[in-house]
């Protein structure tokens, strides 16, 4: 059974092929690895260990850890002549890929791409809608790759990816993600027979190759989320757009955030196209040019020069909807702001993860939530990035604690949630401890009235004054007797004391007075039975039923005194 239990949708994978051709030894090489950090050294082990057993594998590793640099090793160690092909489904990652795996391998690597048509380059990046075009993809012989890098792997699950996976049938396949846990919920299993390697953002910040999140979260009264659907397993994108659009809305996020940003270089997440331009230029009329938008329809050679005059610091506002969720890189960026709510952890991951990188005279990256009536829906935050060895209560203090105090440190939250609910339950145990021993004492005090039916009866004790001398136990007619007036019989009730109970018994009866399992019942409340009569005990006990045990004081001592009947009223 491939090893693929790490995460989600990985209990029952589907393999792709029923036969995989043996793989090429993977030779490494000292240049690709000279520069690695020793986690990207690890991944690249381990996922040449996978790629020896299985035909696929997942490398799972938080933006801004360098899942690039190691898939670029693993191409560069790659056994040669032994041809690799490296899919993904953006502009910028494509690009992206190009330049540092010709910076790895000091190789050409080509591109098939829309007008671009790859040759015979050992490493070929390619675009999967163009990829996934039959005349395209037959353009290739089904071995012409060995092995088959997806970037972004959580899409691989797409027809687009699958058609080329299938067709590329006989290669080894390395998935690199940051983000597994599709919102739809698909499971990357059907692709993936392994995990290779897992490395999460609390990883890289407890090592300093991440920066600290401080996270603030704004209060938007304006935004009402009560009435919005979920499509998918997120807020449906319509429904959100239209609240987020509203004019109050629009400026209760855009003032918040340059008051809040200060200096810091930001991207801004919106929920459409036009709510991205419109956040710009509301951002321009409280300072004019500081604010600049672009998403996916703006022309190529546009993005690109604002997306560089964003790195310069001609702006310091980069307002985007879906552009720069996946790929882009700009280790300046201090803050990242979230106007757009979700319901999944993949999406805010992808987005937080665009400020996260390290930079010099950078020391922590601010994350701000605008919240406002979120109605049934539990909406992401920043502290569920960092949630994973943390139970939901945790995190949920951790949310209250992040609203009391804007700007704290996120792990500082979390670890003081943490505290302050181990403290919590401590307090409790103590106090449910110290409850327990109050109930045992008081059980144990009753307990020791109850198994004296001499005194609930009023009589002596005829062993109490016999000393050492060995009595005759109670014999089998005896103790049948006992039990049938409701004595609890002990183990060493000698036949003197059993004769004893049995007579009184017996004169009570005669007498018109209680029995002992009334004079029992009623001595746990504090009664004395020794002369109540049987009418007045059974009254007095059906009292207490129809009271919760709690009686009137008035109706006990009407019992009490005989001047009236339980249940008339008077």
């Amino acid at each position: 059974m491939p090893e693929a239990m790490l995460l989600p949708g990985f209990g029952a994978p589907v393999r792709m092929v029923p036969a995989v051709a043996p793989a090429r030894a993977i030779v490494p090489v000292a240049s690709p690895l000279a520069g690695l950090r020793p986690y990207q050294l690890d991944a690249v082990a381990a996922i040449q260990a996978r790629l020896l057993e299985h035909r696929s594998t997942l490398l799972v590793m938080a933006t801004g850890l360098g899942k690039t640099q190691v898939f670029g090793a693993v191409a560069a160690a790659w056994k040669k002549p032994g041809r690799i092909l490296v899919v993904a489904h953006r502009e910028e990652l494509l690009d992206q890929a190009r330049k540092r795996l010709m910076a790895m391998t000091d190789e050409y690597v080509d591109l098939e791409q829309a007008e671009f048509r790859a040759s015979g380059a050992r490493i070929v990046v390619g675009s999967v809608q163009t990829l996934s075009r039959p005349k395209r993809l037959e353009r290739f012989p089904q071995d012409a790759f060995e092995l088959v890098i997806v970037d972004e792997a959580h899409h691989a699950v797409a027809a687009t990816y699958k058609r080329v996976l299938d067709w590329f049938e006989h290669a080894r396949v390395l998935g690199v993600t940051a983000t597994p846990d599709r919102q739809d919920e698909k499971a990357m299993g059907q692709v993936f027979e392994s995990v290779a390697y897992v490395r999460e953002i609390e990883d890289g910040i407890r090592d300093g190759f991440l920066c600290p999140i401080r996270v603030t979260q704004v209060q938007v009264d304006a935004i009402d989320l009560a009435a919005v659907r979920t499509t998918a397993g997120d807020l449906n994108q319509g429904d959100l757009d239209a609240v987020m659009s509203v004019e109050e809305v629009l400026h209760g996020v855009v003032k918040p955030t340059m008051e809040l940003a200060g200096e810091r270089r930001t991207i801004m997440f919106t929920t459409s196209v036009a709510n991205a331009h419109r956040m710009a230029e509301i951002f321009g009329r409280y300072r004019t040019g500081c604010a600049r938008a672009v998403d996916g329809e703006t022309p190529t050679d546009i993005r690109r020069g604002t997306l560089m005059a964003h790195k310069r610091g001609d702006f310091q506002f980069l307002v985007n909807v879906g552009v720069l969720t996946e790929g882009y890189d700009d280790p300046g960026v201090a803050c990242v702001a979230m106007a757009r709510p979700t319901k999944s952890r993949a999406l805010y991951a992808q987005c937080a993860g665009r400020g996260l990188r390290i930079h010099p005279g950078k020391s922590d990256c601010l994350l701000l939530d605008f919240a406002g009536n979120s109605g049934r829906h539990r909406l992401v935050s920043a502290l569920d990035i960092l949630a994973g060895k943390y139970t939901d209560d945790e995190v949920k203090a951790a949310k209250d604690i992040a609203e009391k105090t804007p700007g704290i440190d996120a792990q500082e939250a979390l670890e003081k949630a943490k505290t302050d609910l181990a403290e919590k339950a401590r307090k409790e145990a103590e106090r449910e401890a110290a409850r327990r021993a109050a109930i045992k004492a008081k059980k144990v005090a009753y307990s020791a009235r109850t198994v004296d039916p001499f005194r609930l009866f009023g009589v002596a004790d005829p062993e109490a004054e016999r000393g050492d001398w060995q009595a005759p136990p109670a014999d089998p007619v005896q103790i049948e007797q006992l039990k049938r007036w409701g004595f609890d019989v002990p183990p060493d009730c000698t036949s003197s004391q059993a004769e004893t109970l049995i007579r009184k018994a017996k004169h009570r009866r005669a007498a018109g007075l209680c029995t002992y399992k009334q004079a029992r019942t009623l001595a746990k409340q504090g009664f004395d039975t020794s002369k109540m009569r049987f009418e007045v005990a059974s009254n007095l006990i059906q009292a207490l039923f129809d009271h919760n045990w709690r009686p009137p004081a008035d109706l006990v001592a009407s019992i009490l005194s005989g001047s009236r009947e339980v249940g008339v009223e008077g």
